[in-house]
């Protein structure tokens, strides 16, 4: 293994800028647990970075040594592993769906990564992002998403491209709308739009809308936030389409 230069360092420690990841196409993600899902994933790095007493997890792929501080210099979090590695950022891209959400203004970082788990664990065909939702290959959108951003196909799209034939858009609302557990699909496309626990949905969107629905809970719960409400009717039309 061979150890890192200090000009390696440097130019990797730009990688937690996001204007440098989408100019280099690269960002660096760190954590045994998301590496080793980007692995069963079949994702391969461009290089590997490791601690005195780390293991490579790829074969075949470069692996450098770093030290403590270095791996503070590269890695974003607060206290990183001594594991991390180098990918190609997450690519857009949506050809088509049965099932979608459109997530509109999600802005933390780790609601966005827990929704894109969720849409990784049940099913869910694609995301599609409001342009002022959070950058989904930031880092800490990776790590919450235990790498399911490369595994989810996604797009960044104006709420107006939901406006086309065949399509059934439907708001997911916190006090009104067709309970969740009597919700049923029409058949065609679907596309539940989310808004944040702050703002909600837009008023553009909730005018396209033909339906909204809502998750039964109790009356002194004031709402549920963007990524527990994703998870939960996410869940809820998996089961639907196991049936």
């Amino acid at each position: 293994m061979v150890k890192i230069s200090k000009n390696r360092v440097k130019e990797l420690a730009r990688l937690r800028q996001k204007k440098h990841r989408l100019e280099e196409n690269l960002v660096v993600v760190e954590g045994l647990r998301t590496l080793s899902q980007l692995k069963y994933y079949g994702l391969r790095p461009l290089e590997q970075y490791l601690g005195e007493s780390g293991q490579a997890i790829w074969a075949g792929v470069p692996a450098l040594q770093l030290d403590a501080e270095d791996f503070h210099r590269i890695c974003d979090s607060d206290n990183p592993q001594a594991s991390a590695a180098l990918f190609a950022l997450p690519a857009a891209g949506v050809k088509n769906f049965k099932t979608a959400f459109y997530l509109d203004g999600i802005s933390d970082p780790g609601n966005m990564g827990s929704i894109f788990r969720s849409a990784a664990a049940f099913g869910l065909d694609a995301l599609l992002l409001s342009p002022c939702c959070v950058e989904v290959s930031s880092p800490k959108v990776i790590r919450a998403s235990l790498g399911s951003v490369y595994r989810v196909p996604h797009a960044i799209i104006e709420p107006g491209e939901l406006s086309v034939p065949g399509l059934q858009l439907v708001c997911a609302e916190m006090r009104e709308g067709t309970l969740l557990q009597n919700f049923r699909p029409s058949g065609g496309r679907l596309v539940v739009a989310i808004g944040s626990e702050a703002r909600g949905l837009s008023p553009q969107i909730r005018e396209m809308a033909g339906e909204s629905l809502r998750i039964g809970m109790e009356e002194q719960m004031e709402s549920l936030n963007a990524a527990m409400a994703a998870s939960i009717i996410a869940y809820h039309l998996h089961t639907l389409d196991k049936h």
